[in-house]
Order: C-alpha cells, then sequence, then structure tokens
C-alpha cells in the first residue's frame, strides 16, 4: 500500500513539477518519505546502465541514451543530471507503472560518486561505467581516495564495468569484476608531460610507487605504467584512434565517429559511450553512427554572436579544477587571428559559503600566459580570481576585475578578439542576461 502511495504521490509531484520546469529531486524525495525502500521494489523488464565519476558523467549518460533511442531502442533516464538519491527515485517512479515495473529496454542512470553506495544499497545495475575519479569539490567530497573507498562499497559482484584504460584511478576499481576497458590512442594534442597542475595519479595506486607516462592526454589521463609492480595502462577492447582536432573525425574499432565538440575530453565521453552500447548488444558500426549524431547539450558549450564577435561559452563543474582545465585548453585550441577574451565567472557558494578559493590554485591558468588578450573577472569572487591570474603570470593590465554581473556589458564591450565565456551552470544565464540582452 505504501509503495503504491508513493508511486502515486510522487508521480503527481513529477508531472506538477514538470509544468513548473522543476521535476527532478523533490517527486523522489518525497516518495522515500511514504515508502523507503521504493528503489528496491521496482522491478525493470530491461537492463539499468549507469554511468558514474568526477567528470562527464551527465553527458556520457545523454550520449548513452541518445545512442540506445537512435537504434530504437525506449530508454528512460534522468537526462537533466538530477544524480542524487531523491533524482535518481524521481527517475525511477517515472518510468515504472502505478505497480513498480518499469517495461522499458533500458534505464540509463548518471549517478553521483559519492552517493552511489546510497544508490545502489536498494538496486544494482546490470552495467557502471566510469568516465575517471579526480579531486572534486574537496570541501564536501574530501581526497579522491575517498571517492574510490565509497565506489569499492557501491560496486557490487556481479555488475558488469566500463572502465577508462587511460585514468590509473577508475581503471583499477574492483578487481574482481567482469570489465571491459575504452580508451584514447596518442593524439596531436597529447603531451609527453602533463600541462596542468592537478595530477591525481603521480603515484601508484596499488603500490604507491612512482608513476611512469608515455604521454598524456590531460591531468593524470593517458598512458601509464608503474615500474615497480607492473601496474599499467590495460589493452582497450574500444580505442578511439586517428582522432583530427580540426575536423572532429575520429574512429573506434575502424568505425569512423565524428564530433562537434573536438575535445580530448569528449572522445573519451563518447568512446565509453559507445563500448557500455556495445557491451550490452549493439553492433559497433550502429553506435559509432549514432553517437556521431549526438549534439552537446547547450548548458554545456554555446557559441553565439555578440555583435560583430564570436562568443563560445562553455560550462564547467563547481570547484573542480580538472573541469575548469578542459575549458582552458578549448579556449586554448580555438585558432582566432582577431584574438582572445576570456570571462571568467567564479561563484563558489555551493557547500563552502563563499569561503573556500584553495581550488583556484589547482587550475592551469598559467595556460593563460601570451594567449589572450585580457581576462575580465566577475561574480562574487572577482578578486580572488584576479590575484590567482597574477599569481599565474598574467600582467595586472591585461586581467579587468568587474564584481557585479549586471554591470559587465560596458567591460566585455572595452575588450578585443573573440570571447570565450568560462563559467559553471548555476551562473551562465546571469552571463547571458547581460551580454545578449
Amino acid at each position: 500500500m505504501r509503495f503504491t502511495l508513493a508511486l502515486l504521490v510522487g508521480k503527481l509531484l513529477a508531472k506538477l513539477g514538470g509544468l513548473l520546469g522543476k521535476a527532478t529531486n523533490l517527486p523522489g524525495q518525497v516518495a522515500l518519505k511514504i515508502c523507503p525502500d521504493l528503489m528496491a521494489r521496482i522491478r525493470f523488464n530491461g537492463k539499468v546502465l549507469a554511468v558514474t565519476g568526477s567528470n562527464g558523467k551527465t553527458t556520457t549518460a545523454n550520449l548513452v541514451a541518445h545512442i540506445l533511442t537512435q537504434n530504437g531502442y525506449s530508454v528512460a533516464g534522468n537526462a537533466k543530471g538530477s544524480n542524487l538519491t531523491g533524482g535518481v527515485a524521481t527517475t525511477l517512479l517515472c518510468a515504472s507503472d502505478l505497480h513498480g515495473r518499469a517495461r522499458q529496454d533500458f534505464i540509463v542512470l548518471e549517478v553521483d560518486e559519492r552517493y552511489s553506495r546510497l544508490i545502489f544499497r536498494w538496486f544494482s545495475p546490470d552495467y557502471l561505467l566510469v568516465t575517471n575519479l579526480f579531486r572534486d569539490q574537496l570541501t564536501r567530497n574530501g581526497n579522491v581516495d575517498v571517492i574510490v573507498d565509497k565506489l569499492h562499497q557501491a560496486i557490487g559482484p556481479d555488475v558488469q564495468l566500463v572502465l577508462n584504460s587511460c585514468d590509473p584511478i577508475s581503471g583499477d576499481l574492483s578487481p574482481h569484476n567482469s570489465r571491459v576497458y575504452y580508451g584514447l590512442a596518442k593524439t596531436p594534442l597529447s603531451t609527453d608531460e602533463s600541462p596542468n597542475l592537478t595530477h591525481d595519479a603521480r603515484v601508484c595506486p596499488r603500490c604507491l610507487g612512482r608513476m611512469q607516462y608515455s604521454y598524456y592526454h590531460y591531468n593524470h589521463i593517458g598512458q601509464y605504467r608503474c615500474p615497480s609492480c607492473g601496474y599499467q595502462s590495460p589493452k582497450p577492447q574500444y580505442l578511439a584512434t586517428d582522432f583530427d582536432p580540426a575536423t572532429g573525425d575520429f574512429a573506434v574499432g575502424g568505425q569512423r565517429v565524428h564530433t562537434s565538440y573536438p575535445s580530448l575530453f569528449h572522445v573519451l565521453n563518447i568512446t565509453g559511450a559507445i563500448a557500455l552500447c556495445c557491451s550490452v548488444g549493439l553492433p559497433l558500426d550502429r553506435a559509432a553512427a549514432a553517437a556521431s549524431t549526438f549534439t552537446v547539450s547547450k548548458e554545456r558549450l554555446e557559441t553565439f554572436a555578440v555583435g560583430d564577435r564570436q562568443a563560445t561559452m562553455i560550462l564547467s563543474k563547481n570547484q573542480n579544477p580538472v573541469s575548469f582545465d578542459q575549458s582552458i585548453s578549448y579556449l586554448l585550441e580555438r585558432d582566432c587571428p582577431g584574438g582572445k577574451t576570456a570571462i571568467i565567472l567564479v561563484n563558489n557558494i555551493n557547500h563552502t559559503g563563499h569561503k573556500d578559493t584553495t581550488w583556484l590554485y589547482d587550475i592551469s591558468f598559467e595556460r593563460l600566459v601570451g594567449q589572450v588578450e585580457q581576462v575580465v573577472c566577475t561574480g562574487p569572487r572577482a578578486l580572488d580570481l584576479a590575484v590567482r591570474l597574477q599569481v599565474a603570470g598574467l600582467r595586472p593590465d591585461q586581467v579587468r576585475i568587474q564584481p557585479e554581473v549586471r554591470q559587465l556589458a560596458p567591460v566585455v564591450a572595452d575588450t578585443t578578439g573573440d570571447l570565450f565565456i568560462l563559467t559553471e551552470i548555476y551562473d551562465a544565464h546571469s552571463i547571458l542576461e547581460v551580454i545578449c540582452p
């Protein structure tokens, strides 16, 4: 009785919330108050596919859902990224009927890595894709070792893993579970030394010996080997090769794939999604073809005009240095004959109450030196950001400061070159309202 009531109330709240544009967490939270074991009672006709990791899980989960949908399968999932307990509960109750039966071919769930053990205590996914593991929101999550421990607790013995062969941390999860690996071969953008300050795998996760790298894609993602214990990059069953940054073309298993977001980070996301879809039985050629039709959400990457200038908004994960590093990489890899101006808004109100700014010193702002004409700092942490940029080596005359976003327009108008807006999802709209009224 409680289960049926929870489903009914949750569905009504989700319907009402959908009309208001707010239907992600609350329905599941209320339903769990009525029936705490709601997620354990739902029965699945198809497979449950979960995606977790520090970065890229929203896009990768949406990629998986897109590939499967394009190939004729019925799919339900939390496409908006509501990946905590309430959001996952909302997804499951909306996917099921009033008897608690989810009849879709696949349920694709993005799951927060820290909450994974709290979610998977009620049900176990058939497959789990882990994109990567980095330091992320340290005041909330602690060091990456804490997340590794939580994932070890969350992953059941029968879960089939899809892991990133370029990541020595996530690639070593739950060694007794069945697994497939995906990876990315050396590319024109790969480097002999890591270009980033954040490097969470300088020592081997198994023996703590000094790790060696043949090349890096970014941060600690690359081809690695520990000379002390022999732990090394596993051979991936799904390997992205022949990546052309100029066109966005690459190949997986001989099948051509194209992306309009040509970054090493996103190529790995795509390859992981293809690997997961092939693991559940989809032919590689059909998975690659569908992946090539996927467009990154405008909530993550958007290009538009500001007068006669081109502007690109690249959204990062709040308090996540690696995510901001990837936004900087995207800026640096673009060819802009007229120069570049970066607009950066940092607002770390979430989890820290505007107090902690140490994570700014893990972002490789040094790479902007000599590559941008100016940087405009805005938002509640504009002054802290300006200090960090000057520590990185930018000249004081290159750093413009306007803490009030509403007064940003004249400052931006006084800059030159193409615009690159680097911020996180919660503040993107406030900048767009000012720059594109």
